[in-house]
Protein backbone atom coordinates (compact mmCIF):
# COMPACT_ATOMS: atom_id res chain seq x y z
CA UNK A 1 0.00 0.00 0.00
CA UNK A 2 2.80 2.50 0.74
CA UNK A 3 4.25 2.18 -2.77
CA UNK A 4 0.81 2.50 -4.34
CA UNK A 5 0.05 5.53 -2.16
CA UNK A 6 3.30 7.13 -3.35
CA UNK A 7 2.37 6.48 -6.99
CA UNK A 8 -1.03 8.10 -6.47
CA UNK A 9 0.46 11.13 -4.75
CA UNK A 10 3.03 11.42 -7.56
CA UNK A 11 0.28 11.27 -10.18
CA UNK A 12 -1.59 14.05 -8.40
CA UNK A 13 1.60 16.15 -8.32
CA UNK A 14 2.04 15.58 -12.07
CA UNK A 15 -1.54 16.68 -12.66
CA UNK A 16 -1.00 19.87 -10.64
CA UNK A 17 2.12 20.60 -12.68
CA UNK A 18 0.33 20.06 -15.96
CA UNK A 19 -2.65 22.17 -14.92
CA UNK A 20 -0.80 25.12 -13.40
CA UNK A 21 2.88 25.28 -14.36
CA UNK A 22 4.34 23.13 -17.08
CA UNK A 23 4.33 24.24 -20.69
CA UNK A 24 6.54 23.19 -23.56
CA UNK A 25 6.28 25.88 -26.19
CA UNK A 26 6.58 24.70 -29.79
CA UNK A 27 7.43 27.05 -32.67
CA UNK A 28 5.88 27.02 -36.13
CA UNK A 29 8.77 24.87 -37.34
CA UNK A 30 8.07 22.22 -34.68
CA UNK A 31 11.06 23.08 -32.50
CA UNK A 32 10.89 23.60 -28.76
CA UNK A 33 11.21 27.33 -28.11
CA UNK A 34 11.38 27.36 -24.32
CA UNK A 35 14.52 29.41 -23.71
CA UNK A 36 16.08 26.97 -21.20
CA UNK A 37 14.77 24.08 -19.18
CA UNK A 38 16.63 25.39 -16.14
CA UNK A 39 13.69 27.78 -15.62
CA UNK A 40 10.99 25.25 -16.55
CA UNK A 41 8.56 25.31 -13.64
CA UNK A 42 7.42 22.04 -12.04
CA UNK A 43 5.54 21.80 -8.75
CA UNK A 44 7.49 21.46 -5.55
CA UNK A 45 6.22 19.81 -2.38
CA UNK A 46 4.72 23.07 -1.12
CA UNK A 47 2.75 23.47 -4.38
CA UNK A 48 0.92 20.15 -4.05
CA UNK A 49 -1.97 19.87 -1.57
CA UNK A 50 -2.22 16.99 0.85
CA UNK A 51 -3.77 14.06 -0.97
CA UNK A 52 -6.18 11.77 0.82
CA UNK A 53 -5.76 8.29 -0.65
CA UNK A 54 -8.48 5.71 -0.10
CA UNK A 55 -8.20 2.13 -1.30
CA UNK A 56 -11.02 -0.15 -2.39
CA UNK A 57 -10.64 -3.90 -2.02
CA UNK A 58 -10.84 -5.31 -5.53
CA UNK A 59 -9.39 -8.18 -7.50
CA UNK A 60 -8.20 -8.24 -11.10
CA UNK A 61 -7.26 -11.56 -12.64
CA UNK A 62 -5.50 -9.86 -15.58
CA UNK A 63 -2.47 -8.63 -13.63
CA UNK A 64 0.08 -10.83 -11.89
CA UNK A 65 -1.24 -11.74 -8.43
CA UNK A 66 -4.15 -9.34 -9.00
CA UNK A 67 -1.85 -6.31 -9.48
CA UNK A 68 -3.02 -3.21 -11.31
CA UNK A 69 -1.27 -0.19 -12.75
CA UNK A 70 -1.71 2.84 -10.54
CA UNK A 71 0.87 5.46 -11.41
CA UNK A 72 -0.95 7.31 -14.23
CA UNK A 73 -4.59 6.91 -13.13
CA UNK A 74 -4.67 9.83 -10.66
CA UNK A 75 -3.12 12.19 -13.22
CA UNK A 76 -6.20 12.46 -15.44
CA UNK A 77 -8.82 14.04 -13.14
CA UNK A 78 -6.54 16.66 -11.54
CA UNK A 79 -6.43 19.26 -14.32
CA UNK A 80 -10.16 18.87 -14.94
CA UNK A 81 -10.88 19.47 -11.26
CA UNK A 82 -8.61 22.53 -11.18
CA UNK A 83 -10.17 23.86 -14.39
CA UNK A 84 -13.65 23.42 -12.93
CA UNK A 85 -12.61 25.17 -9.71
CA UNK A 86 -11.25 28.13 -11.69
CA UNK A 87 -14.40 28.28 -13.78
CA UNK A 88 -16.64 28.27 -10.71
CA UNK A 89 -14.50 30.93 -9.03
CA UNK A 90 -14.43 33.39 -11.94
CA UNK A 91 -17.55 32.42 -13.90
CA UNK A 92 -15.62 31.87 -17.14
CA UNK A 93 -14.09 28.68 -18.52
CA UNK A 94 -10.37 28.67 -19.40
CA UNK A 95 -9.67 26.12 -22.15
CA UNK A 96 -5.89 26.14 -22.47
CA UNK A 97 -3.41 24.67 -20.02
CA UNK A 98 -1.53 25.55 -18.00
CA UNK A 99 -4.12 27.72 -16.31
CA UNK A 100 -1.64 30.56 -15.88
CA UNK A 101 -2.58 33.91 -14.39
CA UNK A 102 -2.25 35.45 -17.88
CA UNK A 103 -4.70 32.98 -19.39
CA UNK A 104 -7.14 33.41 -16.51
CA UNK A 105 -6.89 37.20 -16.88
CA UNK A 106 -7.53 36.99 -20.65
CA UNK A 107 -10.55 34.75 -20.03
CA UNK A 108 -11.90 37.30 -17.55
CA UNK A 109 -11.39 40.12 -20.07
CA UNK A 110 -13.21 38.13 -22.75
CA UNK A 111 -16.09 37.47 -20.35
CA UNK A 112 -18.80 35.25 -21.77
CA UNK A 113 -17.01 35.06 -25.11
CA UNK A 114 -14.47 32.73 -23.48
CA UNK A 115 -17.02 30.42 -21.87
CA UNK A 116 -19.12 27.65 -23.33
Amino acid sequence: PAQCRGQIEGGVAQGVGSALYEEVMIGDDGRVINPVFRTYRVPQSADVPDTEVLFASTNDDLGPFGAKSMSESPYNPVSAAIGNAISRAIGVRVFEQPFSRDRVWRALQAGDAGSR
